[in-house]
C-alpha cells in the first residue's frame, strides 16, 4: 500500500495525505489553522516533551504556567516587540454580549506576561539565574496559507525565559539553550543548520537571534526553533531590577528560546516514505506490533505464541501491541507501516515449526528470523540500529542540501531547481540586496553560520560590491 501521492512527485500533497491517514492531525474543525492534534501526533509531542524536560531538569529550569490572556497594555509597553506581532494578534473584546472595558490579547508569545511577574519576583542578584519553561498553546492569526503543523494559527510549544545578573551569563545561557535544542534534534534524528539571523530578521526586542533550520526533501527549509539574547531591553521596559553584590542596582540580562509542534512536521517530512511514517524508535507511540499470520487449524497455537511474546516484551518496558483483530494480516502489515511502527513481529505456522518469530524493520524493510529466546535482545538491538540508520539518513540529507553560489546566475539556477536547499553566498549586508533576493527568487537570507567565521569567497552576489558576510539562503515554509 502507498499513500495517494508519491513523495517525490508532489511533496506537499504527500505530506497532507500522511498527517491525515497516519492519524497525526485532523483539520476538519471549521476553524482555519486550528486543528485537532490526534493521539498519534500528541504521543510524539509528549515524548519530545519528556526529552526536553529531562534536559530542563539537568540545567535547572522550572516548569510554570502563565495566563493565556495578556493585557494589551503589556504588549504596548515594548513597542518594537508589539509591532512585530500586531498583524497576528487575536483579541478578546466581549464577555457574552457585553463589551469589555479593556481588551485582552490571546497569547502570541509570553514575554510580556512573564516579565511582568519577573519584576515582582526578582529583587537581588541571589534571585538569579531564573530559568522558567512553559508548555502551552500559542495563538497567531497568520496571514499566510496554513498547513497542519508546518504553519498553524494555534499550536503547542515550549518557551523558556531566563534572567541573569551579567551579560556574560546571558551569553552562556544562549549556548546552554543550543545544547538543549541541538541534542533534542539529534535524538529526534533531524538534520539542522544553526544560523545567526540578520539584524533585520532578529526577534523584535532582541539583541540577536539564533535559529535552527531543517532541510526538507522538497528542497525547502523549515525553522524548527529559535534562541534569542534579549540583553536588557525587556528588563528596562518591565522594570526587572536587582541589587548587585556591591549594593548598586542594575537591570537583568535575559534570554528566551522556543520550539513547537512544527518539529513533528519535520520528522514526518524527513523520514516518511510512500508507505507512511518512519519514526525514530524513542518517539514512536508504538515500538513493536505483533501480527498473527493465521492458518486454519493453527489459530489457537499461534494466538498462544503471540500472547507469550507480548508478555515478555511488555516486561522489558517496550511499547508493544498484539493485534488479534479479525482484519487480514496483509491489512495489518499496511496499517502499521502507515503508522510508522519501527518493528513488526509476525508469527505463523512456519515460525511455530522453527520455534521463533519473523521480524520486519520499518526503515529498511529487512526481514529476519529470530528464535524465541532472542526476541527481547533482538528488539533492543534493532531499535538502536534503526535510530542510527535514521541519523545517517538525516546527515546525508543535510549534505545533499548544501551548495555554494558565487554569481547571481548560479544562485538563480539553484533556487529554481527542484531541490534548492541551503545555498551559501556572499552578501554586502545591505537590506536592499536581501529584499531583492526575496522578491526575485522567493528565497530568504537565513543568516550566518553560528559559531564559525567563514571566509568570504567573492563579492556581493546581488550588487557586486564588497561582501561583508558569508550567509545561507533558502526557500522556507
Amino acid at each position: 500500500m502507498s499513500v495517494f501521492t508519491k513523495k517525490k512527485e508532489d511533496f506537499m500533497a504527500w505530506y497532507l495525505d500522511i498527517v491525515r491517514r497516519a492519524q497525526i492531525v485532523d483539520t476538519r474543525t471549521e476553524v482555519k489553522g486550528m486543528n485537532v492534534l490526534l493521539s498519534n501526533g500528541y504521543d510524539i509531542w509528549d515524548r519530545m516533551k519528556k526529552i526536553l524536560d529531562d534536559k530542563f531538569y539537568i540545567t535547572g529550569h522550572k516548569n510554570m504556567y502563565f495566563p493565556l490572556f495578556i493585557p494589551e497594555k503589556f504588549l504596548e509597553l515594548e513597542g518594537e516587540h508589539f509591532e512585530g506581532f500586531v498583524p497576528e494578534v487575536a483579541y478578546v473584546t466581549h464577555a457574552g454580549k457585553k463589551k469589555l472595558d479593556k481588551k485582552f490579547a490571546l497569547r502570541p508569545t509570553s514575554e510580556t506576561i512573564m516579565y511582568h511577574m519577573y519584576s515582582q519576583w526578582i529583587r537581588a542578584y541571589s534571585d538569579m539565574p531564573m530559568k522558567v519553561n512553559q508548555w502551552c498553546n500559542i495563538i497567531r492569526i497568520d496571514t499566510k496559507d496554513t498547513k497542519p503543523l508546518l504553519r498553524d494559527r494555534e499550536f503547542q510549544w515550549t518557551e523558556a525565559h531566563t534572567c541573569h545578573s551579567t551579560p556574560e551569563e546571558a551569553v552562556e545561557q544562549v549556548k546552554e539553550s543550543m545544547w538543549i535544542y541541538g541534542s533534542t534534534y539529534d535524538e529526534c534524528c533531524l538534520p539542522y543548520l544553526i544560523t545567526k539571523r540578520p539584524k533585520y530578521d532578529t526577534f523584535p526586542g532582541a539583541l540577536y537571534s539564533i535559529a535552527y533550520d531543517t532541510p526538507l526533501p522538497d528542497g525547502k527549509t523549515l525553522q524548527i526553533g529559535t534562541t534569542h539574547n534579549l540583553d536588557q531591553g525587556f528588563a528596562k521596559v518591565f522594570n526587572i531590577r536587582f541589587q548587585k553584590e556591591d549594593g548598586s542596582h542594575d537591570y537583568a540580562y535575559q534570554t528566551c528560546y522556543g520550539l513547537s509542534t512544527r518539529v513533528i512536521a519535520a520528522i514526518i517530512s524527513v523520514h516518511g516514505d510512500d508507505r507512511g511514517l518512519i519514526l525514530p524508535p524513542y518517539l514512536a507511540p508504538l515500538q513493536v506490533i505483533i501480527v498473527p499470520v493465521i492458518f486454519k487449524g493453527k489459530e489457537e497455537a499461534i494466538d498462544q505464541e503471540c500472547k507469550e511474546a507480548l508478555e515478555e516484551i511488555q516486561k522489558a518496558g517496550i511499547r508493544v501491541k498484539y493485534d488479534d483483530s479479525d482484519k487480514t494480516s496483509g491489512f495489518k502489515f499496511n496499517e502499521y507501516e502507515l503508522l510508522g511502527v519501527p518493528i513488526r513481529i509476525e508469527i505463523g505456522p512456519k515460525d511455530l515449526e522453527k520455534k521463533g518469530v519473523t521480524f520486519a524493520r520499518r526503515d529498511t524493510k529487512e526481514r529476519i528470523f529470530v528464535t524465541k529466546d532472542k526476541i527481547v535482545e533482538t528488539i533492543t538491538e534493532l531499535l538502536e540500529e534503526i535510530t542510527e540508520e535514521l541519523k545517517k539518513r538525516a546527515k546525508k540529507l543535510m549534505e545533499e542540501s548544501m551548495s555554494d553560489a558565487a554569481t547571481y546566475d548560479e544562485l538563480e539556477n539553484k533556487m529554481n531547481s527542484k531541490k534548492p536547499g541551503f545555498v551559501r553566498i556572499n552578501w554586502c549586508g545591505d537590506v536592499s540586496c536581501a529584499d531583492e533576493i526575496k522578491e526575485r527568487l522567493k528565497a530568504e537570507i537565513r543568516g550566518t553560520l553560528y559559531g564559525k567565521e567563514e571566509v568570504i569567497f567573492g563579492s556581493c552576489i546581488i550588487c557586486d560590491e564588497e561582501a561583508k558576510e558569508v550567509v545561507y539562503i533558502s526557500k522556507a515554509y
